[in-house]
């Protein structure tokens, strides 16, 4: 540091409101949110095959498809379900990726290569691949029996909410599409002698969109208006219909016409029991306050709410609510941090150091803050958590700089020179210190994956804060302390000093001892391992349950919705129950960021339970589950409360694999088996597929031929006969509507009807079904599932509280060694094992950056592998009280308590430098190594033991929070750093007691390690 510049106080202190102001307004207007977003690393495509079975949708969409997409490089999986008349795959980018637009790109050439491929009467193919973006607001319609209005009024409300500002969009869901049906008769068609073809083709030619032009008259252009479309259902019904014999007649002659919802049934949405069409709002990623959005939401339905009466608009959702509670009980506990940080600090130093050190907090969370927005960081629970983690370790730098000048000032030395020399000692000792800490951190930061995204908030507000307050250590307090503190006659700390001075007899008297002692703690600790819960990520601290309803394969979606209310009825009788919201025929809307979206499926429900306190919630989960399994055995159900992290579909997760279909369903049900079986597993489910019925229908070409119809023909007609096929579209209205072509009964008619159906030859003459055609009933899978293009079932599992997914993996591993799967079968683990060990990789993978990083700065202050190998041992010294603290306060192990550790590291290694530099002086100036030592010790108790206590007070608060997340790492820090410091004072002392000996002869103060 400059010398000059410390004398120039006007400058730093302009400099330092100015940074502080910055820090103010980001504050004010930075961008807020609950939780961290995710890069769009996960994408749905979705094609849709009307009336093919599974098999078919594999073979002739998902095997193409897959060949493409095995060719896409920034892929790293990819999971695809064929189902009758549609194909899902869900694709996952590379961790590695962060720029996804251009993967995405890629993926989608692939589409387009793979559709080259695909069977004429595919439909639709498209690719979502903002699938993790979830609704900051979800509004509920309501209050009309009539799902078409509701659906209207809905459309109406979105295209008023579409200009608020900070929006990114509005979709819809629960509501439903229309359609015209055409349901013509087939008697009335063999009778004179037309088909269908031959009404849709008439159909597409007198409705199509063809421009008049305009005439020139009187100077003025007049356009011409043919009518080459339908204007109402009137004018279709009345459109005449040519016969072969010349005459004609009206279409209502010959069809059934009416405007409806379209068939098949649209998933659907209840709003606490009463049904309700969803509108859904995203916010913009990054750029948005969410509370002010969710003022300016609720002010703008305050204007239109009026307008849409009778009907009432509902807040089924609204997250900005979630973030200001969140954000706010966080800013709480880092108020409440800092209050018990100051008044540990005035304790400890007395009232004119204390408040010196104190003035840093606010000034270099203020400062940190403004260069967080200004890097475009985003205020979420992450990142003032990784500012109230840095809280006490921050100050740490302060501590030793005010101590150090109010030292020099009590020997004598004059106010500049004591700031000169304090900051020429300390520069170096405390930039080391601090670029450790940098360096412990630098792993997490350079981490890649889904875990690391979501916690990196806390690397970067610790480094950023870390690095503002060394600045501020070697700039700021020193010129504060040069101008407030004054020479002192009396001593300070007398209880520190003299604890320091029973320390170092300790050490310097039986150094061989403590370092046993400390030998057997580790050991001890290390001891206590088994007895600690392993956990990846904990659940939410929200109270509700999510109920997955899951019917069997092949379930209509009309029996899906009518179990769901059942059990929808029966939850709602149940105490402490607030409101239950329904979804059938999807999962419904993602309105927490850990909900994975998934595809829309007939057999799939959903049930959202509120429940009146988090307590609440485990009594509702374990009554789904009895009531379930002995009222309901069709179903299966999920129940469970809402996670954190990263996605994923379970905590336990077993994928297996077989070549042969048979076996593989017999490895999957002894999987099944042996979950069931295992303590702590519930809501054991696989997705292993017993088939649905089908009517299979062989043609004769010999008979077809001989009436003139063909395969082609068979199969249109049962598609006309069942489904239908759209015709034309009706264009008189904002969305296009389709005018299908069916039978009147549709997908509803019987058996029996469907077989008396009439095929039309060219000719137009009918011919029976049952005449060119055998049926019969068949059965195949209806559904069908790859990973990377290889068929597989997978076998998911929950856990009962206070189990892991190691404790149920290992009983299934247990028994699988006496139980044997089929031969060739193998196994795959997903879940929190998955998702944990790429957690590990990922943080392992760039951990030696982080050790060469911390061994450089050491070496460049210390330029002795000697005193860096001292240094490096309060790195098990650190884990000693973490395994106790964990086991006694009840928390589990997990990535939580991981980061932990990684700060513990930080903070018992920069103690152990400035012991150490002390060591070093007094050895230069040609003490005895027991004199130095007991001198460093001395000198030094005190700021340790600041740290230590400032650290632990400010994350006291956080420890005794009602947040699930952050408890674990609170007490992994407190507990291991008061084990930590106790030993780093005297094992390491006791170390240089023994190691630096030969040092105390060098006269000229070298430390360079003759090794």
């Amino acid at each position: 540091m400059n010398a000059a510049f410390l004398m120039r106080p006007r400058l730093v202190g302009m400099i330092m409101i100015m940074l502080s102001l910055l820090g103010v307004a980001s504050y004010l207007t930075m961008a807020r949110q609950e939780d961290p977003s995710f890069p769009y690393r996960t994408g749905m495509i979705t094609v849709i095959y009307p009336g093919a079975m599974a098999e078919a949708v594999e073979r002739l969409i998902l095997d193409p498809l897959s060949d493409e997409l095995s060719q896409v490089e920034e892929i790293e999986h990819f999971v695809a379900t064929a189902r009758s008349g549609v194909a899902l795959v869900t694709i996952t980018l590379e961790d590695k990726i962060y720029a996804t637009d251009p993967a995405w790109d890629r993926v989608r050439q692939a589409m387009d290569r793979a559709h080259l491929e695909f069977p004429s009467g595919v439909g639709q193919m498209a690719l979502d691949d903002r699938l993790i973006d979830i609704p900051a607001v979800i509004l509920a319609v309501r209050g009309d029996a009539s799902l078409v209005r509701l659906s209207e009024e809905a459309e109406r409300l979105k295209r008023q909410l579409a200009d608020l500002p900070g929006l990114s969009r509005v979709e819809l869901s629960g509501d439903v599409d229309e359609q015209i049906t055409i349901a013509i008769r087939d008697a009335e068609l063999q009778r004179l002698g037309i088909s269908p073809a031959y009404l849709a083709q008439l159909l597409a030619q007198r409705n199509q969109v063809i421009p008049g032009g305009f005439v020139q008259a009187g100077g003025k252009r007049l356009g011409i208006l043919p009518n080459s479309e339908f204007a109402d259902l009137q004018a279709l019904r009345a459109t005449q219909v040519p016969l072969p014999d010349g005459a004609s007649v009206p279409l209502a002659s010959i069809a059934d016409i009416w405007r409806g919802p379209q068939e098949p049934m649209q998933p659907r949405a209840w709003y606490d029991g009463e049904q309700a069409v969803l509108v859904e709002l995203t916010a913009q990623r990054g750029q948005v306050d969410a509370i002010r959005f969710g003022a300016a939401l609720r002010e703008r339905l305050d204007l239109v709410r009026a307008d849409f009466e009778p009907l009432q608009i509902e807040e089924m959702y609204f997250q900005p609510d979630q973030v200001k509670e969140r954000l706010d009980g966080l800013e709480g506990n880092l108020l409440g941090s800092v209050a018990i940080i100051v008044a540990v600090v005035l304790l400890g130093m007395g009232w004119r150091m204390g408040v010196l050190v104190a003035a840093m907090l606010p000034l270099v969370a203020l400062i940190s803050l403004g260069l967080y927005d200004l890097g475009g960081g985003i205020l979420h629970q992450i990142a003032v958590i990784g500012m109230v983690i840095s809280l006490g370790i921050l100050i740490d730098n302060a501590i030793v700089m005010v101590e150090n000048i109010q030292d020099r000032l009590n020997r004598g030395e004059t106010s500049r020179d004591a700031v000169r020399n304090g900051v020429r000692e300390l520069a170096g000792p405390l930039g080391a210190s601090t670029a450790t800490t940098l360096a412990a951190f630098m792993p997490m930061l350079l981490s890649k994956g889904g875990t690391a995204d979501f916690t990196r908030g806390i690397p970067v507000m610790i480094m950023l804060t870390l690095v503002v307050s060394y600045l501020l250590a070697i700039s700021v307090a020193p010129l504060l302390a040069g101008r407030f503190l004054k020479p002192s006659k009396t001593s300070r700390g007398d209880r520190m000093e003299a604890l320091g001075s029973r320390l170092a007899d300790i050490t310097t008297r039986a150094p061989r001892r403590v370092i046993l002692l400390g030998l057997v703690v580790v050991i001890a600790s290390l001891g206590l391992t088994p007895f600690m819960k392993l956990q990846f990520f904990p659940n939410a601290d929200r109270p509700q349950v999510v109920v997955e309803l899951y019917m069997p394969e092949g379930t209509d979606q009309q029996r899906t919705e009518t179990v769901a209310a059942e059990l929808e009825q029966m939850i709602r009788q149940r105490p402490h129950v607030s409101s239950v919201h329904r979804f059938v025929g999807s999962a419904g809307p993602s309105f927490y960021y850990n909900l994975m979206r998934a595809p829309e499926a007939p057999n799939r429900s959903r049930l959202v339970i509120t429940t009146e306190s988090l307590a609440d919630t485990s009594g509702v989960i374990h009554w789904v589950r009895r009531h379930v399994a002995e009222t309901m055995p069709e179903l299966d159900v999920v129940a469970s409360t809402l996670g954190q992290g990263p996605p994923r579909a379970a905590p336990v997760e077993v994928r297996v694999y077989h070549h042969d279909d048979r076996q593989r369903i017999a490895a999957a049900e002894q999987v099944f088996t042996l979950l069931k079986q295992s303590e702590g597993a519930v809501d054991v489910r696989h997705d292993v597929d017993l088939g649905v019925p089908v009517l299979k229908v062989d043609v004769d070409d010999a008979l077809a031929q001989r009436y003139g119809v063909t395969r082609a023909d068979v199969a249109r007609t049962l598609f006309t006969q069942s489904l239908g096929f759209t015709a034309e579209q009706y264009r008189q209205e904002l969305d296009p509507i389709p005018l299908v072509l069916r039978s009147r009964e549709g997908t509803q008619q019987s058996i029996e009807r469907l077989m008396s159906a009439q095929v039309f030859n060219a000719e137009g003459q009918g011919v029976p079904l049952t005449a060119v055609a055998r049926i019969a009933a068949d059965w195949q899978p209806a559904s069908i599932r790859q990973r990377d293009g290889v068929r597989l079932y997978t076998v998911t599992s929950g856990l009962e509280d206070g189990y892991s997914f190691s404790q149920v993996l290992d009983q299934m591993q247990t028994r699988l060694e006496t139980e044997p799967l089929p031969a060739g079968a193998r196994l795959e683990l997903g879940g929190d094992a998955e998702g944990s060990g790429d957690a590990n990789r990922a943080l392992f993978t760039t951990a030696p950056v982080g050790v060469l990083l911390l061994l450089f700065f050491l070496l460049l202050q210390f330029n002795s592998f000697r005193r860096v190998g001292i240094i490096l041992l309060t790195v098990p010294l650190a884990s000693v009280g973490v395994f106790p603290g964990l086991v006694l306060s009840g928390s589990p192990f997990g990535f939580q308590s991981v980061l932990g550790i990684i700060a513990l590291v930080g903070i018992v290694v920069n103690n152990a430098i400035v012991l150490i530099d002390v060591v070093d002086q007094r050895l230069a100036e040609g003490r005895s190594i027991g004199e130095a030592v007991a001198e460093a010790v001395t000198r030094r108790t005190r700021p340790i033991l600041l740290t230590t206590a400032t650290t632990i007070a400010g994350l006291l608060p956080l420890a005794f929070s009602s947040s699930t997340l952050w408890p674990p790492m609170a007490w992994a820090i407190i507990s291991g750093l008061l084990a930590s410091t106790v030993l780093t004072l005297l094992v390491v002392p006791a170390v240089c007691r023994l190691s630096l000996a030969s040092d105390a002869t060098d006269d000229s103060g070298a430390v360079i390690d003759a090794a």
